[in-house]
């Protein structure tokens, strides 16, 4: 599994009461009221603060937070954490969270164990749920829960003004980190990070037109969130001209205003060179993935669901894909490589490329099933100038011969998929299981790498839950590695998972409903270095999504699975 340099920021809690300032090991810890909402560095008693220092948010209702001005470093970010439950923001204004001029920061609800996410903005009446702007840089954002809000769940980026001082050249947005967040029910994008505006846009300043380059970024991952009924796409980067990943999160039901441009699980934008892999998308109403890219990245290993079939489900003539390649920012001889996906019934093509700019393309062992524009709408090139190698891609109009255990997209042993993937894997080595690949005598087509130490789930998610696996198991380095996923998952009755840890440590796992409340505390005290097998019995968890967070030493990972009954 690929791994990342950007899980920015390691800590030790400590829970502290009331409001006061206290020194320990020469750190500053301050707490700060539920009443506080506006804190900025440059004034008492925050300008106490220095890099390594953490400002704790007792729990409690707040009618929205602006942290302001503040500025760690590359090894020690300033960390802003809730203790004593989650803080609780409600509100008329225009705002629920807002990042200012910050740079080397952590924001992170992870505080109090019984909760997943401790920052909780569950209305939103005049804007964004969460921005991170003014010339912010070098932050991680993660265990924060969005919900209802009137344009998008988060904004990551500084729009250009007439300070100019925000424009490429000028400034640059570095190291974007979100991962385990929720974002539901936004009237505009979901994630919304980077400009859409790479090849510049017009800004009037004193009544003259002048045409500006918004800022880049550089160092982007986005990972195990969770994006519910977003209005427009559910997660957009734009202007991410390197080192980008989005991996391991689950979109569901897409682009329910239907506005036209703005519909897709996952929008690659203008400017972006982004490997986008792992991901679950459900039931959008746009596409499934659109890639209009600088090129030269590789998406793979994606499920897709049911792309675009809410859109105008009578109207054929309204065209919705399960992957689209164009050449809006291409750069000329830049390549696109899309492997290893199962792309099922979208509305209209499987995969529709028109890009032209683009030379030696590759489309390889992805599992392509029902498109509705039927045995001419699997894989679409539009163009004789597009230049396009097509392998080893298994087509068929129903799943029924794919050897699929039902509609989990493993496979079972006798699945024709199994070694028949295409040679050239492109340096992918892991499956959407995070099992490695290959197994046997090739690769396997589609999502799963067959493996008879991993059996194949039972079945899917049902119906009325719909929260398909999209667990992020990124080898991180540190104190504690997950090797093995919760299994089975789905799970009816028990799951395991396998961890390893390079000291002795007490070890801590805390597993929540789909709502981020804890439902089980595991502890294990004084565990050895070396792999540990952890065995649950999970047969009464609530049907659904369960997210996890284990702890050892200093290391904290989250995830999720599926309980099934």
């Amino acid at each position: 599994m690929n791994n990342s340099k950007y899980y920015l920021f390691a800590l030790v809690l400590v829970c502290l009461l009331g409001m006061q300032e206290i020194f320990a090991q020469k750190k500053v810890r301050i707490i700060v009221d539920p009443a506080t909402c506006y804190i900025d560095a440059n004034a008492s008693p925050y300008n106490a603060l220095k890099p390594g220092d953490t400002l704790f948010f007792k729990g409690g209702n707040k009618q929205y937070l602006q942290l302001k001005n503040f500025q760690g470093n590359n090894r020690l970010p300033i960390v802003f954490i809730n203790i004593n439950g989650t803080v609780n923001i409600n509100t008329d204004f225009y705002y629920g969270i807002k990042i200012a001029n910050c740079r080397y920061i952590r924001l992170t609800g992870t505080g109090d164990t019984k909760y997943f996410y401790g920052f909780m903005v569950t209305r939103v009446k005049g804007g964004a749920g969460l921005s991170a702007g003014e010339l912010s840089s070098d932050f991680e954002i993660d265990h924060i829960y969005v919900s209802n809000c009137p344009i998008a769940g988060v904004y990551a980026k500084t729009d250009p003004d007439c300070s100019f001082t925000s424009l490429r050249g000028k400034f640059t947005q570095c190291n974007t980190v979100f991962h385990d967040n929720y974002f539901s029910n936004t009237g505009n994008e979901g994630m919304y990070l980077g400009s859409s505006f790479y090849s510049g846009e017009t800004l009037n300043c004193n009544g003259k037109d002048t045409l500006v380059y918004p800022h880049v970024l550089q160092g982007v991952r986005i990972y195990n969130n969770i994006v519910k009924y977003s209005g427009w796409d559910g997660i957009q980067v734009g202007s991410a001209t390197t080192d980008c990943m989005i991996m391991n999160n689950l979109v569901m039901y897409d682009s329910q205003a239907g506005v036209d441009f703005q519909m897709s699980g996952i929008l690659i934008g203008g400017g972006s060179n982004c490997d986008c892999y792992n991901n679950y998308i459900y039931k959008g109403k746009g596409d499934g993935i659109e890639s209009l890219g600088l090129g030269n990245y590789k998406v793979y290993n994606n499920v897709i669901v049911d792309a675009g079939r809410a859109y105008y489900p009578n109207d054929p003539t309204k065209t919705k894909y399960g992957i689209y390649v164009n050449d809006n920012s291409c750069v000329s001889g830049n390549s696109f490589n899309i492997l290893f996906n199962d792309i099922i019934n979208a509305k209209t093509n499987g995969i529709r490329f028109s890009s032209v700019k683009s030379k030696k393309n590759l489309i390889a062992s992805n599992a392509i099933i029902g498109p509705g524009a039927g045995s001419n709408g699997y894989i679409v090139v539009t163009s004789p100038s597009c230049d396009v190698l097509q392998k080893n891609n298994y087509l068929a109009a129903t799943s029924s011969g794919a050897g699929f255990a039902d509609t989990t997209y493993s496979l079972l042993r006798n699945s024709p998929l199994i070694d028949a993937g295409y040679s050239d894997n492109k340096g992918i080595s892991f499956d959407y299981y995070n099992h490695p690949r290959p197994y046997g005598k090739g690769f396997d087509i589609g999502i799963n790498e067959y493996n008879p130490k991993y059996p194949p789930k039972k079945e899917a998610i049902k119906e009325n839950n719909e929260n398909p696996d999209t667990v992020n198991m990124l080898d991180k380095p540190g104190s504690l590695r997950i090797d093995r996923l919760p299994f089975p998952n789905p799970a009816v009755s028990k799951v395991s998972m396998t961890y390893t840890i390079d000291s002795t440590y007490d070890v801590f796992l805390d597993i929540y409903n789909f709502g981020g409340v804890q439902i089980y505390h595991f502890e294990e005290d004084g565990m050895v270095p070396g792999s540990h097998i952890i065995d649950l019995d999970v047969g009464d968890y609530p049907e659904g999504v369960c997210l996890f967070t284990m702890r050892a030493g200093k290391e904290a990972i989250s995830g999720k699975f599926i309980k099934i009954k």
